[in-house]
Formats: C-alpha cells, structure tokens, sequence
C-alpha cells in the first residue's frame, strides 16, 4: 500500500557551508517557537493553521500557539495518541475506496449521517449482531414466540423509594462513600473533577442539603459509592433487603426529587446529574429508565461550547472544555449501546448511523504541580492523581477501541461484492484485516491497561477494555456464525472454503470464551453488569442453537459444518448461574433461566465434539 505522501520539513536542508553565526539563527528559531504546545511536545512538526493546528484539530485537542510551555500532556498520554491516531489512519486508507469518512472536527460530532456508500449496503440482520431478543425467534430454537421472556419485560425487583426514610449526609458517611465513588465507580467514566467534587460534597455536609444541582450531584456521588464495591468482592451485601441497598435507596430517591428543578437550568451540572442517575439506574439493573436519563444528559451536552465553536463568546477554560468532553463522551456511547439493544421504535439508526462516531479524542486531564513528600496532603494528593492517570488511559483506550468496533462495523455493512459472488466470501477476507487492526489496538495498549496478562488477573478497567474486545470479535465472526445456524438446508453441507469456515469455528469459541472472561465480573454490580448478563444470555443461546444444528445434523445422517468447542456444555452452564443469582432483581435473568435450561434440556447429550 503506498505511503500518504509527507509534508516537507521545515528546517533547512543541511550543507556543507559553514554554520552561520548564533546570532543569525533567529529565523529558525522562530519557526520552532510558534509551533503549538502539542506539537512541540510530541516533538514533530506543526503546520500552525488557525485556529488549531491539523493534529491538534484532528483529536479535538485544545490548540495553544503559545511560546510559553504549559502544555497538560503527559508524555505517555502523547504516544497513545501518536500510535491511535496512526491506527486510525491506516483503517481509513484501507477503506477509502468504500467508505467516504467526514474530517476530524468538533464541528462534524452531531449525530448526522457521515457515511456515503459507493456500493449496495449487505442486509445489517445477517451481517450485524442482533439483540437477545432477535436470537430467542430462529427458528433453530424452536421456542415459542409467547413464551415469557422472548419479549422485553420491564422489572420490577427492585425496591420501592417511596417510603424510604430521609438521609443526612454527614461527614463521616459521606467521607468512606466517596472514597468508594471514585475508585470504584467514577474511573470508568471520568466525568467530575475529584478535588472540586469532593469540596463540594463536603461543603453540604456541613451546611445541610438543599435543593441545588450541588445537592443532587452530592446525593447521586454518595448514593453510587454506597453500592460500591472492589471488583470480585461478594456482591451478597448489596443485594435488595440490606441495609447498604436501602441506604443507596434513600439516597438516590432524595436525589430523584431534585432532578425535576435543574432539568430547565441547563448546563454542566445538569447533564452530570443526569448521566450519574443513569449509572444508578443501570446498577439497578434498569436499562430503559437508564437509556431516558442518558438521552437527556446528552440532550444538555448539545449546548456545550465546544460543539458549537461559532456561537461561543471567548474560549472556555480548560477545565471547562475537559469537563464538557468528558460527560458528552459518556453520555454518548452510553446512550448508544443500550439504544443499540433496546431497538427503540422511533429512535432507531440508519445503517449509516450504526456505523458513526464522533471523530475526536476528548482533552486529556490537566496535569497539577508537584507536591513535597513532606507535605501531609501529599499522599492523598498523589492517590487522586495517579487515580485520573488511570481513568484518562482508560477512557482513551475505550473510546478508540469503540471507533475501531464501529468502523469495522461500516466496512462489513458497505461490503462490495461483485457479481456472482458470495458475500461470506468477500466478508472473509475482509476479517482477516479486520483480525489485525484489532491486535494493533491490543498492542498500543499502555503498560497500565495491558491485555497480556490472563483475565482472572484483570482489574475492573482491563476486565471492560477485554469484554469490549470480545463484543468485537463477535461482530467481526457473527456473519459466518448466522449463516451455519440458520442456514435453511440441512440435507447438504455448504461448500465454504476453508477460511469461512476457520473464522465460523473462531466465531463459536469466541462465545464460549465470553464466559469465562466475563466470570470474574458475574457477580460484580456496576452500571455494565446488565450488559454483562445479556451479551452472555446471548452467547449462551448461540451455543446451545449450534447444538441444536449439530444434533439436526447427527439425526439426519449428514456432516455438519459446526464443531462445537470442547467447553461450550461448562459455558452454558455457568451462564445459567449468572442467571440464577441476579433473578431476584433482574425481570431478563429470570425469564432467561428457564429458556436456557430448556433448550439445554434437549442437548445436553451430545458429547464434547
């Protein structure tokens, strides 16, 4: 593939005249003066355009042609996103020919159709991951379309807030829940500044709560951190009935009855309130209550300065546009995945939109001066800094690793296939690229966040960053998966080649892989678990409709083109205990564990094949 082609350097060529005196060299310096504070901390050329610089414009960094130094980038936040951006455009060099993608700007982040395709979009139902839902009706299952839980069900588990009694947020409560929020909630959504928040919350415990956006943020911080737990702790503790569940309860419920007096104030605070109600209701395993909020905080964030730099009045402070990016980032991919799932009949996407999202990196967190060892504050000052190092590296490895899943996505959906051909064919060997932009992803990892490691040793962000992972792969081998289940002739065995059907076995173990990733997290509450439970509810059924396919097969004295993985009857099983110990909050798992041991019930004969 040939190399974009290079801009010139724009220091002079050497030759073998003599220096020039010191004092002349002050064009040269110059030049080097006025690059941008990125760019002369990454150490490579800026071409100076105005307002921003391409670099800086193109991963929505804040451009600052300044010849003071006070650039916030670390230097390893710099190299990922050096090596993401070269990532990036190595996916779009390869797909150009396909896809015609809008330049990275803040001014092209609203949710618009970007996408022009040159060729027939492929049918998204074969070629897409579809919901729970869509894989209980194959017909392979032979379930019956009214059977309790085939439908969406709303439920209704958990405890009711009416009745709960008032809380008061004093400092000692306050202090231990906090301490929880941010190391166990807040770093895998980055949305508060952890030194304001916890002045703010500790302004109200000693002055009493009122009815201010500060009290609701403080209600909603305190509420999520009595919830929180260290990642593979029993979860026993906050189950419905206990005094921890109640008091996160009475919390939330307070913080409920100011949510409807700043829905019309507008504004940072607004939408952070919102988002965090969100990650409550996705605790308490309410995804569609959940999906409302997130719409709403995303609706606030469309006013932000920095999606609509032609109406600003000034430049906002760094802080601000930090804060500003961060929420839109959560409230964003937050809203899209459970729209994604929830199929939601008048917010549905386009094929073109499924494949979109926003094209700039948020504005890494501002770095703060040293602190003495000697200073008391010194410890804890350190902790809350290495704690956002951990978050931003975080937050940029999921972001870029969504784009990566999305576009992926765009390229399967724009597939050209040309006459008298098989679409799997051509999606085959489009995978195998597919395969390896992923493992670039893997590999640019910081060491902080690194994959390599087994997953029973995963920390709460390497345990979502390969759950993440995972959701990639599956939609990268769903299109050969689909077709072997749900192929309509099972007297014949189709005649794929041997890397359709390489990538349909890598397919099925991949969904009894997801089990045993996802274990460590099985009885983990966080706002992911509900996605946790139905990516593995889903893997779970194709499991068992591949069994299904194998036994058709055996029955009828015909080769099958599925092999099932040597694990998948353990896999199934342990998907049946997630399922089993969240039913007493969760409407889905207790509609799901019958199902599965239903169909379970008609294979589990089969030997390990």
């Amino acid at each position: 593939m040939p190399s974009s082609p290079q801009s010139p350097d724009p220091t002079p060529a050497r030759t073998s005249k003599r220096p020039a005196p010191r004092g002349t060299a002050a064009y040269p310096r110059k030049r080097a003066v006025t690059a941008c504070q990125v760019c002369r901390a990454r150490r490579t050329k800026c071409d100076n355009l105005k307002p921003s610089c391409s670099f800086c414009l193109k991963v929505g960094a804040k451009c600052i042609q300044s010849p003071v130094d006070l650039s916030s980038y670390d230097p390893a936040s710099l190299r990922i996103l050096e090596r993401l951006d070269e990532i990036e455009q190595h996916i779009l060099r390869s797909q150009h020919d396909v896809t015609d993608f809008p330049p990275k700007s803040p001014q092209n982040v609203r949710l618009t159709s970007t996408v022009t395709s040159k060729v027939e979009p492929v049918d998204p139902a074969r070629v897409l991951v579809q919901p729970l839902e869509n894989v209980l009706q194959w017909q392979c299952l032979g379930l019956d379309p009214t059977t309790p839980g085939t439908q969406e069900q709303l439920s209704q588990a958990w405890s009711d807030t009416t009745n709960l009694p008032a809380v008061d947020l004093n400092a000692q409560f306050t202090g231990s829940a906090v301490d929880r929020f941010f190391t166990h909630v807040h770093v895998k959504n980055p949305i508060l500044n952890e030194r304001e928040t916890r002045r703010l919350i500790t302004r109200i415990s000693m002055h009493g709560i009122d009815w201010s956006p500060d009290s609701c943020l403080a209600l909603l911080v305190c509420a999520l951190g009595t919830l929180a737990t260290p990642f593979g702790e029993d979860q026993c503790q906050t189950h419905p009935g206990t005094e921890v569940y109640q008091t996160a309860q009475s919390l939330y419920a307070a913080a409920r009855k100011r949510i409807g007096s700043i829905l019309c104030s507008g504004g940072l605070r607004e939408a952070q309130c919102l988002f965090l109600s969100g990650v409550y209701m996705m605790s308490m395993f309410q995804r569609e209550h959940a999906w409302r909020y997130f719409l709403q905080a995303l609706a606030c964030c469309q006013q932000f300065s920095f999606l609509r730099p032609s109406k600003r009045s000034g430049l906002p402070q760094q802080s601000d546009r930090i804060a500003e990016q961060a929420i839109y980032w959560s409230a964003w991919k937050s809203e899209r995945e459970i729209r994604l799932d929830l199929q939601a009949p008048d917010f549905s996407l386009s094929q073109a939109e499924l494949a979109i999202y926003p094209s700039f990196f948020p504005t890494p967190p501002e770095s703060h001066e040293v602190i003495p060892a000697s200073d008391p504050t010194a410890t804890a000052i350190d902790e809350i800094a290495q704690r956002e190092r951990l978050a931003w590296y975080f937050y940029l490895s999921e972001i870029s690793l969504r784009r990566l899943h999305f576009r992926v996505a765009s390229s399967m959906l724009h597939m050209p296939v040309p006459p008298e051909s098989d679409i799997l064919e051509e999606l085959a060997k489009a995978t195998e690229e597919h395969e390896k932009q992923a493992q670039e992803w893997v590999t640019a990892l910081p060491a902080i966040l690194s994959l390599q490691a087994p997953p029973e040793d995963d920390d709460i962000c390497r345990f979502i960053l390969r759950g993440h992972l995972l959701n990639l792969y599956e939609t990268m081998y769903w299109p050969f998966v689909d077709a072997a289940i749900n192929r309509t002739d099972y007297q014949h065995t189709p005649e794929w080649s041997p890397l359709v059907r390489s990538l349909l076995q890598k397919g099925l173990h991949r969904h009894a892989e997801r089990m045993y990733v996802n274990q460590p997290g099985f009885y983990h509450r966080h706002h992911g678990t509900v996605c946790l439970i139905r990516s593995c509810n889903r893997s779970a059924t194709i499991l068992l409709a591949a069994a299904s396919v194998v036994q058709c097969s055996l029955e009828q004295g015909v080769p099958s083109p599925l092999t099932l993985p040597e694990n998948w009857k353990h896999a199934v099983a342990l998907a049946i205990d997630l399922n089993r110990f969240w039913e007493g909050e969760s409407a889905d798992c207790r509609a799901m564990r019958p199902i599965l041991e239903l169909l379970w019930a008609r294979v589990q004969f089969l030997d390990d094949l």
